[in-house]
């Protein structure tokens, strides 16, 4: 089974799979989180924009939002 662990490297989080990053979730200055994809996965578009190309990056306005959404990704 896939496990997925956090490397943080203040202030940037690095989720890793089996090890292999991933996924960095970046700090904003207007504050919450982007969630940027390493490995060419792409997020689906927001649910109020529905054609909407995918896109690699995601913003999240908390980091407990934004590494759920990660995990839940990769885990299915």
């Amino acid at each position: 089974m896939a496990s997925i662990t956090w490397n943080v490297t203040p202030p940037v989080h690095t989720a890793l799979l089996d090890d292999v990053p991933v996924c960095t979730l970046k700090p904003k200055d207007i504050g919450g989180f982007t969630a940027s994809w390493l490995d060419g996965r792409l997020w689906a578009p927001p649910s109020h924009m529905p054609k909407a190309a995918p896109q690699p990056t995601r913003f999240f306005m908390g980091l407990e939002d934004a590494k759920a959404a990660v995990e839940q990704t990769l885990l299915g």
